[in-house]
Parts: C-alpha cells; structure tokens; sequence
C-alpha cells in the first residue's frame, strides 16, 4: 500500500512524520527519558533545552517498538509507560520479547497505572501500584523509575508512590511545557512548532495513533482489532500442531542458579 502523507502536519501522524518530529526535537534540544531525571532531580533545569520523552502505551506494543526504533536511529531515549491492565499482555511473549527489545535499545520503561479500575475493583491503589511495578521489574530485570495514571483528566484520580516519579506532579505539568498528541490532536500545535518558544518540554505521544501509513482512528482501530486476531489464531495453529505431534511438553524444572550480572 503505498504512503500518501497528509499534507497538514499537525493531521500527520505517519512514522515517515515522526521520525521528522525526533530529528528536528534532536537539532535544537537535548532529549531525556524519566529515567535521567530520576537521577539528576531539580537540577535537570541546568540543562539549557531539553525535551523528556514519554510514550503511555495504550494498545500495541509493537507499535511502541516502532517508535522505539525511530528513537534509536537518532540515539534518542524515551520513557515508555506500560499498562497491565490493557489490550495486551505485557507478560504474553510476543510483547514481553518486544518490551525486551525495547529495552535493549536504550529506553526504559515505566507503570501506566488505572486508578480509576483500582477504584471500581475496590483495591487499594497504593498497595496495588507497588505490586505492579514489583512485577515488572522482577520480570523484566529492569527499574521502574516512574508512574504515570491512565487518562487522569477524565477520571480525575492519581496517586504517587515515595521515590518513584510522578508524571502529572507539578513539576512536569507547569514549570515544563506539557505537549501531547492524545487522539490525534495537537491542542497546541506540532510540537516541532513549539520548540522555538518553550527550552523545557515534557512531551507526551501515544504509540497507537502512529502508523506507517499515517491512518485515521477507524483504520487504526480495525487494524489493531485484525492484528490481535491474526496473533491468537497463530498461537492456536500452534498449539493444535503441537498437540497433533504429541511432543514431550511436559513439565520440566527450571534451573534458579541463573547468573544475570
């Protein structure tokens, strides 16, 4: 299928359009991830221009990767905020090799929480928090080094934990010009418009909305819907030719002497 790229850029949100945004962002300011500013505290204002780079991963992590790879092409490292309680499964596979992949290429990651499902299950949202990012990093072998709540400005709930990050903390949200392509709307302009006018820029993107092809929230949806599809009949044509060649996949026990330094 070939790429026809709108012609606006604020309604551009082809990969070809972000790999722009990463190169200009690069030339003028000097990129962070949360994982720097977890380090560095206040004194991340010492740096004349930078933009702290954040994705919420909201349905795809192979979308994530994507924007994962764009990043890493310009040495730019982001913080990308996982869900555990999405569309996917950080813990599946497929996702968890990706997530690795991620990793690998120099981002770290981060707990994408849903204070507002905490409330509805009646769990308690602290205690809860720690479990998910006790998770993730056990899992991943990595450190989470900040949270960041599921659509806070609908549902109005967030939280912080004592030494993790939190993205909506004043800090982020008015002493650094907070920029986000939620929905695939530019409330304040691209943010490449932006960067002449603010040195300090917290900028939020969302790796659905991004796609090779630049397309619009109906085509995205059905794509994501199709993919997911096509993912769990793989794993079912799988497991059936497994079963089919009776092969040995009985329990077997793992090892815990595994040296990971």
């Amino acid at each position: 299928m070939k790429l026809i790229r709108n012609t606006e850029p604020i309604r551009d949100f082809s990969t070809d359009h972000y790999r722009e945004i990463v190169a200009a962002i690069c030339q003028s300011h000097k990129t962070i991830c949360f994982r720097d500013i977890h380090k560095l505290g206040r004194a991340v204002f010492e740096i004349p221009k930078f933009v702290v780079m954040r994705h919420d991963v909201e349905f795809s992590i192979p979308a994530a990767l994507r924007m994962a790879e764009i990043e890493a092409e310009f040495g730019v490292q982001s913080t990308f905020f996982l869900l555990q309680t999405s569309d996917y499964n950080p813990f599946e596979e497929e996702d968890a090799v990706q997530i690795r992949r991620i990793l690998d290429l120099g981002h770290d990651i981060g707990l994408h929480y849903d204070a507002a499902l905490f409330e509805r299950l009646n769990v308690d949202p602290l205690d809860t928090a720690k479990a998910q990012i006790e998770l993730f990093q056990t899992f991943f072998r990595t450190k989470i080094h900040a949270m960041s709540s599921h659509m806070p400005m609908r549902s109005g709930k967030t939280f912080s934990i004592p030494g993790v990050i939190d993205t909506y903390d004043p800090m982020y949200l008015t002493e650094m010009k907070y920029i986000s392509d939620s929905t695939q709307a530019w409330r304040e302009g691209v943010v490449t418009e932006n960067l002449a006018t603010y040195n300090h820029i917290h900028l939020l993107t969302h790796e659905y909305i991004w796609h090779p092809f630049g397309w619009d929230w109906s085509a995205l949806l059905f794509t994501e819907v199709n993919d997911k599809f096509q993912r769990a009949w793989k794993r079912r044509k799988t497991s059936s030719t497994c079963t089919a060649k009776a092969c040995n996949c009985g329990p077997r026990r793992i090892s815990s002497s595994r040296n990971d330094t």
